[in-house]
Protein backbone atom coordinates (compact mmCIF):
# COMPACT_ATOMS: atom_id res chain seq x y z
CA UNK A 1 0.00 0.00 0.00
CA UNK A 2 1.51 3.16 -0.86
CA UNK A 3 2.12 6.21 1.43
CA UNK A 4 0.60 9.51 1.10
CA UNK A 5 3.98 11.03 0.44
CA UNK A 6 4.67 8.68 -2.58
CA UNK A 7 1.26 9.97 -3.86
CA UNK A 8 1.80 11.66 -7.35
CA UNK A 9 -0.25 14.82 -8.33
CA UNK A 10 -1.62 14.83 -12.01
CA UNK A 11 1.31 17.40 -12.99
CA UNK A 12 4.04 15.46 -11.58
CA UNK A 13 2.59 12.42 -13.95
CA UNK A 14 3.00 14.74 -17.31
CA UNK A 15 6.66 15.58 -16.18
CA UNK A 16 7.68 12.14 -15.54
CA UNK A 17 6.29 11.20 -18.97
CA UNK A 18 8.15 14.26 -20.84
CA UNK A 19 11.45 13.53 -18.65
CA UNK A 20 11.49 9.90 -20.00
CA UNK A 21 11.00 10.50 -23.46
CA UNK A 22 12.90 13.88 -23.86
CA UNK A 23 16.76 13.43 -23.30
CA UNK A 24 19.52 12.25 -24.73
CA UNK A 25 18.26 10.92 -28.60
CA UNK A 26 17.57 14.38 -29.61
CA UNK A 27 21.18 14.66 -30.01
CA UNK A 28 20.96 12.06 -32.49
CA UNK A 29 17.53 12.06 -34.01
CA UNK A 30 18.18 14.68 -36.90
CA UNK A 31 20.85 12.87 -38.41
CA UNK A 32 18.71 9.29 -38.37
CA UNK A 33 15.67 11.40 -39.83
CA UNK A 34 18.05 12.45 -42.69
CA UNK A 35 19.38 9.60 -43.36
CA UNK A 36 16.07 7.65 -43.71
CA UNK A 37 13.83 10.20 -44.70
CA UNK A 38 16.21 12.61 -46.46
CA UNK A 39 14.06 16.55 -46.37
CA UNK A 40 11.07 14.28 -45.04
CA UNK A 41 12.61 13.90 -41.88
CA UNK A 42 10.74 16.14 -40.12
CA UNK A 43 7.18 14.67 -41.50
CA UNK A 44 8.67 11.04 -40.71
CA UNK A 45 9.53 12.69 -37.05
CA UNK A 46 5.94 13.85 -36.76
CA UNK A 47 4.41 11.33 -37.98
CA UNK A 48 5.91 8.85 -35.21
CA UNK A 49 5.53 11.35 -32.52
CA UNK A 50 1.52 10.63 -33.77
CA UNK A 51 1.21 6.97 -33.54
CA UNK A 52 3.50 6.95 -30.40
CA UNK A 53 0.37 8.98 -28.89
CA UNK A 54 -1.78 6.79 -29.58
CA UNK A 55 -0.23 3.81 -28.12
CA UNK A 56 0.37 5.99 -25.11
CA UNK A 57 -3.65 6.00 -24.85
CA UNK A 58 -3.84 2.05 -25.00
CA UNK A 59 -1.23 1.85 -22.24
CA UNK A 60 -2.66 4.73 -19.89
CA UNK A 61 -6.03 3.00 -20.23
CA UNK A 62 -4.51 -0.39 -19.55
CA UNK A 63 -2.64 1.00 -16.59
CA UNK A 64 -5.97 2.78 -15.46
CA UNK A 65 -7.79 -0.42 -15.71
CA UNK A 66 -5.83 -1.90 -12.96
CA UNK A 67 -5.00 1.42 -10.48
CA UNK A 68 -3.26 -0.23 -7.69
CA UNK A 69 -1.13 -2.03 -9.47
CA UNK A 70 1.84 -2.25 -11.77
CA UNK A 71 2.24 -4.19 -15.27
CA UNK A 72 4.27 -6.85 -13.63
CA UNK A 73 1.43 -7.56 -10.93
CA UNK A 74 -1.83 -7.90 -13.31
CA UNK A 75 -0.76 -9.47 -16.63
CA UNK A 76 -0.88 -12.26 -14.30
CA UNK A 77 -4.05 -11.78 -13.89
CA UNK A 78 -4.56 -11.37 -17.52
CA UNK A 79 -2.81 -13.72 -19.53
CA UNK A 80 -0.94 -16.47 -16.47
CA UNK A 81 2.09 -16.63 -14.01
CA UNK A 82 4.91 -18.01 -16.53
CA UNK A 83 4.22 -15.77 -19.78
CA UNK A 84 3.75 -12.95 -17.34
CA UNK A 85 7.26 -14.18 -15.59
CA UNK A 86 8.81 -13.70 -19.44
CA UNK A 87 6.97 -10.56 -20.14
CA UNK A 88 8.43 -9.48 -17.12
CA UNK A 89 11.96 -10.43 -17.63
CA UNK A 90 11.90 -9.10 -21.02
CA UNK A 91 11.19 -5.56 -19.27
CA UNK A 92 14.18 -5.80 -17.09
CA UNK A 93 16.16 -6.50 -19.94
CA UNK A 94 14.98 -3.95 -21.88
CA UNK A 95 14.86 -1.15 -19.12
CA UNK A 96 18.54 -1.72 -18.42
CA UNK A 97 19.48 -1.70 -21.72
CA UNK A 98 17.86 2.00 -22.63
CA UNK A 99 20.05 2.99 -19.50
CA UNK A 100 22.96 1.96 -20.94
CA UNK A 101 22.48 3.14 -24.00
CA UNK A 102 21.59 6.66 -23.20
CA UNK A 103 24.42 6.51 -20.73
CA UNK A 104 27.08 5.76 -23.25
CA UNK A 105 25.53 8.55 -25.67
CA UNK A 106 25.42 11.16 -23.77
CA UNK A 107 28.75 10.41 -21.96
CA UNK A 108 30.54 9.97 -25.26
CA UNK A 109 29.02 13.53 -26.81
CA UNK A 110 30.27 15.11 -22.81
CA UNK A 111 33.76 13.80 -23.38
CA UNK A 112 34.01 14.72 -27.35
CA UNK A 113 32.13 18.43 -26.40
CA UNK A 114 33.33 19.21 -22.27
CA UNK A 115 35.86 16.59 -21.09
CA UNK A 116 38.04 15.14 -23.95
CA UNK A 117 40.96 14.23 -21.53
CA UNK A 118 38.26 12.31 -19.10
CA UNK A 119 37.91 8.69 -19.33
CA UNK A 120 34.63 7.72 -20.56
CA UNK A 121 34.43 4.80 -17.42
CA UNK A 122 34.84 8.00 -15.20
CA UNK A 123 32.32 9.64 -16.72
CA UNK A 124 29.60 6.45 -16.62
CA UNK A 125 30.13 5.39 -13.03
CA UNK A 126 30.25 9.43 -11.68
CA UNK A 127 26.49 9.63 -14.00
CA UNK A 128 24.83 6.60 -12.88
CA UNK A 129 25.82 6.55 -8.85
CA UNK A 130 24.39 10.18 -9.12
CA UNK A 131 21.04 8.96 -10.72
CA UNK A 132 21.49 5.81 -8.20
CA UNK A 133 21.09 8.56 -5.25
CA UNK A 134 18.20 9.69 -6.81
CA UNK A 135 16.45 6.55 -7.14
CA UNK A 136 17.31 5.10 -3.75
CA UNK A 137 15.12 8.41 -2.31
CA UNK A 138 11.98 7.02 -3.94
CA UNK A 139 9.02 7.83 -6.26
CA UNK A 140 8.36 10.76 -5.14
CA UNK A 141 11.74 12.33 -4.84
CA UNK A 142 11.99 11.51 -8.83
CA UNK A 143 8.95 13.32 -9.53
CA UNK A 144 9.66 16.57 -7.91
CA UNK A 145 13.27 16.48 -9.76
CA UNK A 146 11.68 15.74 -12.86
CA UNK A 147 8.93 18.46 -12.02
CA UNK A 148 11.86 21.32 -11.51
CA UNK A 149 14.62 20.24 -14.55
CA UNK A 150 12.02 19.17 -17.23
CA UNK A 151 10.54 23.08 -17.68
CA UNK A 152 14.43 23.98 -18.13
CA UNK A 153 14.91 21.60 -20.56
CA UNK A 154 12.26 21.84 -23.00
CA UNK A 155 12.86 25.63 -22.27
CA UNK A 156 16.61 25.17 -23.77
CA UNK A 157 15.66 23.26 -26.63
CA UNK A 158 12.96 25.76 -27.51
CA UNK A 159 15.50 28.28 -27.25
CA UNK A 160 17.90 26.48 -29.24
CA UNK A 161 15.42 26.28 -32.13
CA UNK A 162 13.96 29.56 -32.10
CA UNK A 163 17.43 31.36 -32.08
CA UNK A 164 18.39 29.08 -34.55
CA UNK A 165 15.39 30.28 -37.14
CA UNK A 166 18.00 33.19 -38.20
CA UNK A 167 20.02 30.60 -40.26
CA UNK A 168 17.06 28.76 -41.51
CA UNK A 169 16.62 28.22 -44.87
CA UNK A 170 12.99 27.00 -45.72
CA UNK A 171 13.72 25.87 -49.44
CA UNK A 172 15.98 22.95 -47.91
CA UNK A 173 12.69 21.09 -47.06
CA UNK A 174 10.81 21.85 -50.35
CA UNK A 175 11.85 18.45 -51.23
CA UNK A 176 9.88 16.62 -48.82
CA UNK A 177 6.68 17.71 -50.07
CA UNK A 178 7.45 15.80 -53.38
CA UNK A 179 8.40 12.38 -51.79
CA UNK A 180 6.58 9.41 -51.39
CA UNK A 181 4.98 8.81 -48.09
CA UNK A 182 6.25 5.44 -47.84
CA UNK A 183 9.56 6.99 -47.47
CA UNK A 184 8.20 8.37 -44.46
CA UNK A 185 6.93 5.56 -43.00
CA UNK A 186 9.93 3.68 -43.80
CA UNK A 187 11.57 5.95 -41.14
CA UNK A 188 9.26 5.34 -38.49
CA UNK A 189 10.30 2.44 -36.86
CA UNK A 190 14.25 3.89 -36.82
CA UNK A 191 12.59 6.95 -34.65
CA UNK A 192 10.33 5.28 -32.42
CA UNK A 193 13.23 4.80 -29.87
CA UNK A 194 13.23 8.71 -29.27
CA UNK A 195 9.47 8.68 -28.25
CA UNK A 196 9.72 5.71 -25.38
CA UNK A 197 9.79 6.19 -22.31
CA UNK A 198 6.12 6.35 -21.34
CA UNK A 199 6.39 3.19 -20.42
CA UNK A 200 6.50 4.64 -17.05
CA UNK A 201 2.81 4.70 -16.47
CA UNK A 202 2.68 1.06 -16.09
CA UNK A 203 4.55 1.52 -13.03
CA UNK A 204 3.86 4.55 -11.69
CA UNK A 205 -0.20 4.93 -12.26
CA UNK A 206 -0.48 2.91 -8.73
CA UNK A 207 1.18 6.23 -7.15
CA UNK A 208 -1.29 9.12 -8.63
CA UNK A 209 -3.70 10.91 -7.26
CA UNK A 210 -6.47 10.83 -9.35
CA UNK A 211 -5.71 7.48 -11.79
CA UNK A 212 -8.75 8.41 -13.90
CA UNK A 213 -6.88 11.50 -15.19
CA UNK A 214 -3.44 8.94 -16.49
CA UNK A 215 -4.69 9.24 -20.60
CA UNK A 216 -5.04 12.96 -20.18
CA UNK A 217 -1.79 13.97 -18.54
CA UNK A 218 0.18 11.20 -20.05
CA UNK A 219 -0.87 13.06 -23.36
CA UNK A 220 0.28 16.41 -22.08
CA UNK A 221 3.60 14.49 -20.97
CA UNK A 222 4.48 13.41 -24.67
CA UNK A 223 2.67 16.91 -26.79
CA UNK A 224 5.78 18.60 -26.01
CA UNK A 225 8.29 15.52 -27.47
CA UNK A 226 6.88 15.55 -30.89
CA UNK A 227 6.75 19.43 -31.65
CA UNK A 228 10.29 19.80 -30.13
CA UNK A 229 11.66 16.93 -32.06
CA UNK A 230 9.85 17.48 -35.01
CA UNK A 231 10.87 21.09 -35.13
CA UNK A 232 14.64 20.08 -34.10
CA UNK A 233 14.52 18.34 -37.60
CA UNK A 234 13.27 20.59 -39.60
CA UNK A 235 15.25 23.53 -38.28
CA UNK A 236 18.45 21.11 -38.72
CA UNK A 237 17.83 20.64 -42.25
CA UNK A 238 16.35 24.10 -42.91
CA UNK A 239 19.84 24.72 -41.34
CA UNK A 240 22.58 23.04 -42.73
CA UNK A 241 20.75 21.08 -45.63
CA UNK A 242 19.64 17.21 -45.52
CA UNK A 243 24.01 16.32 -46.79
CA UNK A 244 25.08 17.80 -43.85
CA UNK A 245 22.88 16.81 -41.18
CA UNK A 246 23.12 13.17 -42.27
CA UNK A 247 26.78 13.09 -41.79
CA UNK A 248 27.13 15.23 -38.59
CA UNK A 249 27.71 12.66 -35.80
CA UNK A 250 25.75 15.36 -33.07
CA UNK A 251 23.45 17.53 -35.26
CA UNK A 252 21.56 19.13 -32.71
CA UNK A 253 24.72 20.68 -31.12
CA UNK A 254 26.10 21.96 -34.51
CA UNK A 255 22.63 23.66 -34.76
CA UNK A 256 23.45 25.18 -31.31
CA UNK A 257 27.03 26.17 -32.27
CA UNK A 258 25.61 27.82 -35.49
CA UNK A 259 24.16 30.39 -33.27
CA UNK A 260 26.20 34.03 -32.60
CA UNK A 261 25.55 36.66 -30.58
CA UNK A 262 26.39 40.13 -31.03
CA UNK A 263 30.09 41.28 -29.36
CA UNK A 264 30.90 37.71 -28.84
CA UNK A 265 28.29 37.10 -25.93
CA UNK A 266 27.93 33.26 -25.47
CA UNK A 267 30.23 32.28 -28.45
CA UNK A 268 29.73 28.86 -27.51
CA UNK A 269 26.63 28.25 -27.23
CA UNK A 270 26.44 24.45 -27.48
CA UNK A 271 27.97 24.01 -24.33
CA UNK A 272 25.37 26.22 -22.73
CA UNK A 273 23.04 23.88 -24.44
CA UNK A 274 24.69 20.92 -23.59
CA UNK A 275 24.42 21.98 -19.35
CA UNK A 276 20.71 22.00 -19.68
CA UNK A 277 20.78 18.96 -21.89
CA UNK A 278 22.19 17.06 -19.01
CA UNK A 279 19.22 17.67 -16.89
CA UNK A 280 17.18 15.79 -19.53
CA UNK A 281 20.20 12.81 -19.52
CA UNK A 282 19.59 12.41 -16.28
CA UNK A 283 16.13 12.51 -15.64
CA UNK A 284 15.61 10.24 -18.63
CA UNK A 285 18.28 7.71 -16.52
CA UNK A 286 17.32 7.93 -13.18
CA UNK A 287 13.62 7.06 -14.61
CA UNK A 288 14.50 4.05 -16.40
CA UNK A 289 16.65 3.14 -13.32
CA UNK A 290 13.80 3.27 -11.33
CA UNK A 291 11.86 0.76 -13.65
CA UNK A 292 14.40 -1.44 -13.98
CA UNK A 293 14.75 -2.08 -10.08
CA UNK A 294 10.96 -2.22 -9.98
CA UNK A 295 10.80 -4.55 -12.39
CA UNK A 296 12.96 -7.14 -11.06
CA UNK A 297 11.59 -6.61 -7.67
CA UNK A 298 8.44 -7.46 -8.82
CA UNK A 299 9.40 -10.46 -10.99
CA UNK A 300 10.94 -11.69 -8.51
CA UNK A 301 7.85 -11.42 -5.98
CA UNK A 302 9.80 -8.84 -3.32
CA UNK A 303 9.09 -5.17 -1.98
CA UNK A 304 12.02 -3.49 -1.48
CA UNK A 305 13.13 -2.48 -4.79
CA UNK A 306 16.36 -0.61 -3.07
CA UNK A 307 18.70 -3.22 -2.74
CA UNK A 308 18.67 -4.30 -6.61
CA UNK A 309 19.39 -0.56 -7.73
CA UNK A 310 23.25 -1.07 -6.50
CA UNK A 311 23.16 -4.90 -7.81
CA UNK A 312 22.07 -4.04 -11.62
CA UNK A 313 24.72 -0.95 -11.58
CA UNK A 314 27.54 -3.03 -12.67
CA UNK A 315 25.12 -4.93 -15.24
CA UNK A 316 24.70 -1.14 -17.16
CA UNK A 317 27.79 -0.31 -16.69
CA UNK A 318 29.26 -3.48 -18.90
CA UNK A 319 26.37 -3.11 -21.29
CA UNK A 320 26.98 0.89 -21.62
CA UNK A 321 30.35 -0.03 -22.20
CA UNK A 322 30.11 -2.63 -25.01
CA UNK A 323 30.02 -0.65 -28.55
CA UNK A 324 33.13 0.02 -29.16
CA UNK A 325 32.10 2.87 -31.58
CA UNK A 326 29.18 5.08 -32.90
CA UNK A 327 28.29 2.91 -35.32
CA UNK A 328 27.60 -0.15 -33.01
CA UNK A 329 26.11 2.34 -30.38
CA UNK A 330 23.64 3.06 -33.07
CA UNK A 331 23.08 -0.79 -33.36
CA UNK A 332 22.29 -1.51 -30.33
CA UNK A 333 20.10 1.87 -29.74
CA UNK A 334 17.93 0.02 -32.73
CA UNK A 335 17.88 -3.25 -31.03
CA UNK A 336 16.63 -2.04 -28.37
CA UNK A 337 14.00 -0.02 -29.59
CA UNK A 338 12.83 -2.98 -31.62
CA UNK A 339 12.66 -4.13 -27.94
CA UNK A 340 10.52 -1.75 -27.18
CA UNK A 341 8.08 -2.17 -29.75
CA UNK A 342 7.85 -5.68 -28.90
CA UNK A 343 6.92 -4.91 -25.56
CA UNK A 344 4.32 -2.31 -26.55
CA UNK A 345 2.31 -4.74 -29.14
CA UNK A 346 2.98 -6.74 -26.07
CA UNK A 347 1.16 -3.95 -23.84
CA UNK A 348 -1.95 -3.71 -26.52
CA UNK A 349 -3.01 -7.31 -26.87
CA UNK A 350 -3.22 -7.41 -23.06
CA UNK A 351 -5.14 -4.45 -23.42
CA UNK A 352 -7.44 -6.37 -25.37
CA UNK A 353 -7.32 -9.48 -23.29
CA UNK A 354 -8.40 -7.52 -20.75
CA UNK A 355 -11.39 -5.87 -22.64
CA UNK A 356 -12.73 -9.22 -23.78
CA UNK A 357 -12.04 -10.71 -20.42
CA UNK A 358 -13.26 -7.15 -18.13
CA UNK A 359 -10.69 -7.40 -15.96
CA UNK A 360 -9.52 -4.35 -13.70
CA UNK A 361 -11.78 -1.54 -13.34
CA UNK A 362 -15.50 -2.07 -14.95
CA UNK A 363 -16.46 -0.14 -18.24
CA UNK A 364 -18.95 2.51 -16.55
CA UNK A 365 -15.63 3.64 -14.65
CA UNK A 366 -13.40 3.23 -17.51
CA UNK A 367 -15.98 5.96 -19.69
CA UNK A 368 -15.69 8.56 -17.40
Amino acid sequence: MKERSDWLSNIQITFMVSSAIIGVTVLTLPRTAAELAKAGGFIATFITGALMALVLVIVALLARRFPNDTIMEYSRKIIGLIPAKILGFIFFFYFISVVSVILRLFCDAVKVLLLKNTPLEVLIITFLFAAVYLCLNGVSSLAKICELFEPLVIGTMLLVIVLSLENFNFEELLPAFKQNISQWLYAVPHLTISYLGFEVLLFITPYAQDTSKVVKYGLWGILPSIFIYSLFVAVAVGTAGVEAVARSLYPTLQLARYIKFPGGFAERFDIFFMIFLMLGAYTTVSSYLYLSSVSITKLLGLRNYKPFILLIVPIIYVLALLPQNIKEINVFSQYVSYIGLALLAAVIVLYVLAVILKKGESLENEGK
